[in-house]
């Protein structure tokens, strides 16, 4: 029997939906914050997170045998690995919640979140156009919406880190302290999806 042909674009595209899946349980539970059901949120992120890590292990493991990849290997490892880390980073802001006992969100936590599905449904349309870029049109302007949602993102942490050390109302350090790690982590996830994007757009340049 022949050989099923291993494919790296479909399981570039998996990896996406992966990230989609783990933005999608942030905006649910964030959207309906129970510090009380947390546990079950992280637990249910880290199967994603396993998921996620078996698909970039399978890629490895085929690319170490493989005679002639579709694109530069250097390109297969570099991508795998900022898609892994997207999934990576969204999950650090649900363990941050739990680690750090936060009992109630900040209103600019939403906000970030927003921006983060946006960014990963519109990751999950440039992988799904990748393998076929020498003929696709769209995928540069996904990529240039990642780009400006990420700038956003860089709006919204500059303005909710002056909010949280606006000292003219009631200060509290322990609030300060969480959320300022916080902002931090949630800014670092847009900036992840970012990279991963423009590692798309690097790979085409090069096997274009």
């Amino acid at each position: 029997m022949k050989e099923r042909k291993f494919d790296y674009f479909r399981k570039f595209s998996d990896m996406a939906q992966k990230a989609s899946l783990a933005a999608d349980l942030l905006q649910t539970t964030l959207g309906a914050y129970d510090a009380a059901k947390l546990r079950e949120a992280t637990d249910a992120m880290k199967r994603i997170e396993n998921d996620c890590d078996q698909i970039m292990h399978d890629i490895m493991n085929r690319l170490a045998v493989e005679f002639l990849p579709p694109i530069e290997r250097e390109d297969i490892i570099e991508i795998t690995d900022k898609l892994d880390t997207v999934v990576d980073s969204i999950e650090e802001i649900l363990l941050g919640l739990y680690m750090y006992r936060v009992r109630e969100l900040i209103p600019e936590t939403l906000e970030f979140v927003d921006l983060i599905v946006e960014s990963t449904a519109m990751l999950e349309e440039v992988v799904l156009e990748f393998s076929n870029f020498k003929r696709s049109n769209e995928v540069k302007e996904k990529i240039i919406r990642i780009n400006s949602l990420e700038g956003e993102g860089d709006t919204l942490y500059l303005n909710s880190m002056r909010s949280l050390f606006d000292y003219t109302g009631e200060f509290d350090p322990r609030k300060t302290i969480i959320w300022k790690e916080m902002l931090q982590v949630m800014e670092n996830c847009l900036d992840s999806i970012e990279e991963c994007a423009n590692e798309f757009e690097t790979a085409m340049l090069k096997n274009g």
